[in-house]
């Protein structure tokens, strides 16, 4: 009898090895980085339409929308937290196979954002703490405050050694640039 569980995981075997079992010869390797972009790109187009739908509706709409609102911006923000998510959990997986370079990870002097840590002190993040800040968070949520400048907020679970990650999602945008697809 066959077991299902191999010798290392079926994602690194369709991403990066050349030798492939002969029960995935049919199938495509993983893609990856197209799949990072997709999520990115996903989250970029909801952080960057919310303000000029607000002010479409605002200008265009009188009364109440419920269900407008919930197809503008309930299901879009629910899609771009799991966007979020998986484009966490891909770039994570990229960097373990094939890490990335110091000043990739490090990104500009501004890093990718600030950890604001449980005595209130602050750090800049790294391009893996922003992955591990969003899959770790308890809850996602923007800060709409600078015009242009979406922050993705991650609020903390109970027990962790941090309070809050604030993202600059456009700084991401940079590390996002220089993946190759």
């Amino acid at each position: 009898m066959q077991s299902l569980a191999g010798p290392e995981p079926v994602l690194q075997w369709c991403y990066n090895s050349a030798e492939r079992p002969s029960y995935l010869a049919g199938m495509r390797p993983f893609p990856m980085t197209q799949l990072i972009h997709e999520n990115f790109s996903i989250v970029m187009t909801f952080a960057f339409s919310r303000r000029p739908l607000e002010r479409m509706v605002q200008a265009r709409f009188s009364g109440e929308w419920k269900y407008l609102n919930k197809a503008l911006f309930d299901v879009s923000e629910m899609r771009a937290q799991r966007a979020c998510l998986e484009f966490a959990i891909l770039l994570r997986q990229l960097d373990d196979d094939d890490p990335m370079s110091e000043g990739m990870k490090k990104g500009d002097p501004d890093g990718y954002g600030d950890l604001i840590a449980l005595d209130g002190s602050t750090r800049r993040l790294t391009l893996r703490d922003v992955c591990n800040k969003i899959i770790h968070a308890a809850s996602l949520t923007w800060d709409w405050s600078k015009p242009d400048w979406p922050v993705l907020i991650c609020e903390a679970q109970e027990r962790q050694d941090w309070q809050r990650a604030e993202i600059h999602w456009v700084q991401v945008a940079a590390a996002c640039g220089n993946i190759m697809a």
